[in-house]
């Protein structure tokens, strides 16, 4: 069986661009793409829906923030799903209210053509802390997710999600692997050093998870008011096969580009019987990855935003 995919690397939002222009956009772009393509999967990466605002710490960036289910993006992304009959792998600043407080996630949403919302997947790994060694603000902006839900698409292919900075954990991988996922959609908005282990570390996820990997990112130059610098977003965006071997080469740090491929699932089947991991763990020797009082306290940096 095969499935044809297709990942959007969008550029940035450039001087004078609206949020909702930006989103505009991408749309618009999707659009264009398909129409050409015809795929079965359209994935955007992390933070779609406006410019990235992780390096700075002020409360106005709230008000980006929506319902996850009557908000304007997934009120758009059905829209267009059903237009253009696909599902698409969508991404949004999350508003919950949780025991009558309001509580934010960085969130990925699926839907479908037919079914509309399958459901969402809410980034756990959220950076910042030391700001000596990384200086983000994510965890003033967003409370962890708490679940590693593996979807159904229409046609039955398992599908699993992760938010940038869930990419460095192998844990995650390894819970999908155990669920039967057979594609990772893999959405990021990652700059800097991150661009010299970005391929490598996910080809890598690919072959312990023996799924396709859409890794996608957006690209170029972007900044904020208030930021000192522009950031420079490095692209990158590519698609890896199970057995962790590049599949869709990656793209340079120009935006407006895509990925696309038509990924076979019975690669899936034959990279699990070859390299079968689930037969040979030994969880029983793995306690230590779950046990914090086990963890060389060293090692930690102090947390903190």
């Amino acid at each position: 069986m095969k499935v044809k995919v297709l990942g959007i690397q969008p550029g940035t939002v450039v001087d004078g661009m609206t949020n909702e222009e930006y989103v505009d956009k991408q749309i618009e772009y999707m659009e264009e793409v398909v129409a050409k393509e015809k795929p079965y999967l359209v994935a955007f990466p992390e933070m779609m829906t406006g410019i990235y605002f992780g390096m700075l710490r002020e409360k106005k960036w709230f008000e980006c923030a929506e319902d996850f289910l009557t908000g304007p993006t997934t009120t758009r992304m059905l829209e267009e799903a059903k237009k253009l009959n696909i599902h698409i792998v969508y991404s949004l600043f999350e508003k919950a209210i949780e025991d009558g407080k309001e509580v934010y996630y960085n969130t990925c949403g699926l839907v479908s053509p037919i079914r509309g919302v399958i459901g969402k997947y809410r980034k756990i790994h959220i950076p910042g802390g030391d700001l000596r060694y990384n200086p983000v603000y994510e965890k003033y902006y967003f409370a962890s997710g708490d679940k590693l839900p593996v979807f159904e698409l229409d046609n039955g292919v398992k599908i699993a999600m992760v938010i940038c900075y869930d990419r460095s954990f192998p844990e995650v991988w390894r819970a999908y692997y155990l669920q039967g996922a057979q594609i990772i959609v893999t959405a990021t908005c990652t700059m800097g050093l991150r661009a010299d282990m970005f391929i490598t570390e996910l080809q890598t996820r690919a072959l312990e998870s023996h799924s396709f990997v859409i890794a996608l990112n957006r690209a170029g130059d972007e900044q904020c008011e208030g930021e000192p610098v522009a950031r420079h977003h490095f692209g990158k965006s590519f698609i890896a096969n199970p057995l962790g071997n590049i599949a869709v080469e990656p793209l340079d740090d120009a935006g407006w580009q895509y990925v696309t491929l038509d990924a076979d699932l019975d690669e899936v089947t034959y990279a699990r019987g070859r390299l079968n991991w689930q037969r040979d763990r030994h969880p029983d020797l793995y306690g230590i990855i779950a046990d914090d009082n086990l963890a060389p306290k060293g090692l930690i940096f102090e947390k903190g935003f």
